[in-house]
């Protein structure tokens, strides 16, 4: 009985060092798992996976784009001088056929000229309307006859003929399509407003030239900039030439 204890408990060591030694008699290290570190607890916050936006890329200081360099823009110097010219001859030239009539109506002549200022409103239209556009003019001993072609615009041309408020000139209707101006030489007082009239007219026309040399100057680049003193030069120019004119058409009130 007690060898057959002895036996058992010898078994039991034998097992146990197998165990230890492992199954091909070498010593059986376990290595352990690197740690994972701390459990990361859960939360319902998604992981942003978006990538981070990369600034753009700042030129080098001291470097200036062509685009960006005023030196490569090209002006068509000799094209705008032209058309600034252009823009302050037409100006000139409506002030002249203006003051031209004005003289001619303080000396009591009549022409039909005398009327190519006023302008007319029409219903159907955008903006106004010359009147020898809608109508004609004709003079039959020192007395204007407006013709207008559409009775329906007739109401239109009497209003714009009462407006232009021209001295000395009372407007009549005729019949349906017809009105008469009857014209007897100025007063005093007449060719005094006549001649306040002209000075408007080159007012308004001086105007025109200076807004024609802004426009000018701009389109070369500015004050400074080369085509700058031609554009003010044409300026001088038309804006003597205006006064001159004013000055010429005082003197023929005189007379």
């Amino acid at each position: 009985m007690q060898r057959t204890i002895i036996r058992a408990c010898q078994s039991a060591v034998r097992s146990a060092d197998i165990g230890r030694t492992g199954a091909f008699g070498g010593s059986l290290h376990l290595t352990p798992l690197p740690s994972a570190g701390p459990s990361r607890l859960f939360s319902s916050t998604p992981i942003s996976l978006k990538k981070a936006k990369l600034a753009p890329a700042k030129p080098s200081k001291g470097k200036v784009r062509a685009e960006d360099d005023p030196s490569e823009t090209d002006v068509d110097t000799e094209g705008v001088l032209a058309k600034t010219r252009e823009k302050m001859e037409k100006a000139v030239s409506w002030a002249k056929g203006l003051v031209y009539d004005g003289v001619e109506r303080g000396r009591g002549k009549v022409s039909p000229a005398l009327l190519d200022s006023v302008r007319v409103q029409l219903p159907d239209e955008p903006s106004a309307q010359t009147l020898n556009s809608i109508a004609s003019v004709t003079v039959k001993q020192n007395t204007l006859f407006v013709e207008v072609w559409d009775p329906d615009a007739m109401k239109h041309v009497e209003s714009a003929l009462h407006k232009a408020n021209m001295p000395g000139m009372s407007p009549q209707r005729v019949d349906q399509s017809t009105i008469k101006i009857p014209l007897s030489r100025p007063t005093v007082e007449q060719r005094t407003q006549i001649l306040r009239n002209l000075n408007a007219t080159i007012e308004g026309s001086k105007q025109q030239v200076r807004t024609a040399r802004s426009d000018g100057i701009k389109l070369v680049g500015g004050k400074g900039a080369q085509g700058a003193d031609d554009v003010q030069e044409l300026a001088n120019e038309y804006g003597k030439e205006l006064d001159d004119l004013l000055a010429q058409a005082k003197k023929e009130f005189e007379k």
